[in-house]
């Protein structure tokens, strides 16, 4: 439970340390919503950024539009795995509440609910993922976020839960919506895959590193 906390406070903390250049690509990343096709790549783009605050280097916001450019196809091959798999989940979903009645169609229409909670989740972690690999392959990463979910459930959960307050709080608020939400989001993820993996003792601790 302490690890959601923390990451979810680091992630706070990478925010206000580099408000001024977090601001500007939230603002672009915002941009990029009513135009569809550059959303995927400019959350990739975001996502990027967040990974070198979250590694404490020297940023700018030129580093968003480099994610953007980079991972511009693999963003749109994450997100239309994400549309097949949940659109796959909401057929089998209506499938069998609709052919199975009574009880039995609730427990199987919770489990279709639970699979898509599960698997959105797990998207928490694909992109950090991806950008900690030595091999940047969309479909390792799928399968190492998997683990790391299914290792760290409660701080998975937790911070899951955490972010989509944060969301709520975002839309209702506006403004935090517009300037720190997503960046919020991107260097959460960054921050609980890079803690995971100290826990997990794949990675070394910072101050090792840096020794």
């Amino acid at each position: 439970m302490g690890t959601a906390f923390r990451v979810f406070w680091a992630a706070l903390k990478d925010y206000y340390e580099e408000m001024f250049r977090l601001v500007g690509a939230n603002l672009l990343w915002l941009l990029a919503i009513p135009l569809v096709v550059t959303l995927p790549p400019a959350t990739a783009g975001m996502f990027y950024l967040a990974n070198q605050v979250a590694h404490h280097k020297s940023v700018e916001l030129g580093m968003f539009f480099e994610g953007f450019r980079k991972y511009f196809v693999k963003s749109w091959l994450w997100v239309l795995l994400n549309v097949g798999v949940l659109l796959v989940l909401y057929v089998n979903l209506v499938f069998y509440g609709e052919r199975v009645g009574g009880q039995l169609g609730s427990i199987v229409q919770g489990l279709f609910v639970g699979l898509g909670v599960m698997w959105c989740l797990i998207q928490l972690y694909v992109f950090p993922m991806l950008l900690e690999q030595q091999e940047p392959r969309l479909l390792l990463a799928l399968r190492n976020a998997a683990l790391m979910a299914f290792a760290s459930p409660i701080a998975t959960l937790l911070l899951g839960v955490l972010l989509a307050a944060t969301t709520v709080l975002s839309l209702v608020l506006a403004l935090p919506f517009a300037v720190a939400l997503m960046a919020i989001v991107a260097l959460a993820a960054n921050e609980a895959v890079l803690l995971l993996l100290v826990q997990f003792g794949i990675r070394k601790p910072p101050e090792e590193t840096e020794a």
